[in-house]
């Protein structure tokens, strides 16, 4: 009865953590965070254990180590709730043991742990990196709640003889295995390999209630404590692309843990949206617009052109040209390109150039001398709907006089089926 009761509990931790995802595969479109930024982990590495039964530091032992460790791996799953914040789940399997000489008696003992845990992690990073800036590694912290299923079976181990078992088919676990709840606390590391790929380094300490993981009580009324330090190697994807059989390129659906903190940089976009709604409407009579800021200043403008025709999911340069007069300073171009169209990685000469998604951010610390600054962008299309699209372009110039000079202009092109 206490074995189906387990079952029971480890069926509905599925499912409570499953059920955010078939809500979201309902919805056909990728505004839900829960469609989006999801990651799959395999990981593997050492199980250590802290308790009655382990090496004293110090102390002389006919062993080989200083202390004992086991292999233990994994399987962890994610979804990326925010830039910073994210939810998984977490798997281990595997093993962990001690031994330690208590005079009249040398214990020995071997165990079997099946570990399962809901956790949270927090990128560290954030507190000390703009957001802006482009990274290629980030530090978490982590904190969860987890379900223990062990087996510890304690020996003599001069004399190679058995004493005891905990979680040897009296438990409520796996199998007659002991079920102990934990709380696990660690740190871990992403390595950016590629737009999908990263290197994970992990280190949890997963504390329990209970001085049993070692079929030994001692006297010392503390309890048990197992340590999980791991590498491993995660997929970023898209649930929603994956579900509709959409080819996903490494542009839009990366996900990576990068391209989401750039994001924090592509909400500030979301004012400038608005602002170019009324740029749209001029647009449909034909006009280019320019915006003069300051009275008595001369006007600034931005010309913003592409090819007429875009073919299929062929490449095409975005081009942009800022009319600046004789002003100097600094400037910051932000460009909202239309549903499924993104700029790859790119260098443009004394710029910073961040791309997220739809939206496109370019700094100038020091604007060039000439009095007319050309842009090129690449841009690629995802499956683009064909018909007629629109990108939008606002920025803005702070002048080394103090005053600051803003400008916005609207680029047009037809999207047509491939050659």
């Amino acid at each position: 009865m206490k074995k189906k009761q387990f079952q029971l509990s480890i069926l509905m931790m599925g499912f409570l953590f499953m059920t955010g995802v078939a809500r979201s595969q309902s919805n056909d479109s990728l505004s839900s965070p829960l469609l989006r930024n999801w990651r799959i982990d395999i990981h593997a590495g050492s199980l250590f254990y802290y308790g009655d039964v382990v090496v004293i530091k110090g102390a002389q032992y006919p062993i080989p180590y200083p202390r004992d460790w086991r292999l233990g791996y994994g399987l962890t799953v994610t979804n990326q709730i925010t830039p910073n914040w994210g939810v998984r789940g977490r798997l281990i399997n595997g093993k962990y043991a001690g031994r330690r000489d208590m005079g009249s008696t040398y214990y020995s003992m071997e165990a079997k742990l099946l570990e399962t845990s809901i956790q949270t992690t927090y990128d560290l990073s954030s507190f000390i990196r703009n957001a802006t800036e482009e990274y290629d590694y980030r530090i978490y912290g982590i904190a969860g709640l987890g379900l223990m299923n062990y087996r510890a079976d304690l020996y003599d181990y001069r004399n190679n003889l058995y004493i005891r078992s905990e979680g040897n088919g009296n438990g409520s676990g796996i199998n007659g295995r002991t079920l102990q709840g934990d709380i696990s606390l660690g740190v871990g590391m992403d390595i950016n390999l590629a737009d999908n790929l990263k290197l994970s380094l992990e280190s949890t300490y997963m504390g329990t209630g209970s001085d049993k993981l070692d079929a030994f009580v001692g006297s010392t009324n503390k309890n048990d404590v197992l340590q999980y330090t791991s590498i491993g190697v995660g997929y970023n994807f898209d649930i929603k692309k994956y579900r509709s059989g959409k080819k996903t390129s490494s542009n839009e659906a990366s996900t990576s843990w990068k391209a989401r903190k750039m994001t924090e940089t592509a909400a500030k976009t979301q004012k400038a949206e608005k602002e170019t709604q009324q740029t749209e409407a001029k647009e449909k009579k034909g006009s280019i617009v320019s915006e003069k800021v300051n009275e008595g200043s001369s006007a600034i403008d931005a010309i913003c052109w592409a090819p007429e025709q875009v073919y299929g999911n062929e490449e095409f340069i975005l081009s942009i040209e800022l009319n600046k007069a004789d002003l100097q300073g600094k400037a910051e171009v932000k460009l909202l390109l239309p549903d499924k169209y993104s700029a790859p990685e790119q260098d443009i000469e004394g710029a910073v150039f961040v791309t997220a998604g739809r939206n496109i951010t370019i700094y100038y610390s020091q604007l060039p001398s000439e009095s007319r600054v050309p842009l090129k962008i690449k841009i690629k299309p995802e499956n683009p709907s064909q018909g007629n699209q629109s990108v939008y372009v606002i920025g803005k110039i702070s002048a080394s006089d103090g005053k600051s000079y803003k400008f916005s202009t609207v680029g047009s092109f037809k999207q047509v089926s491939p050659r």
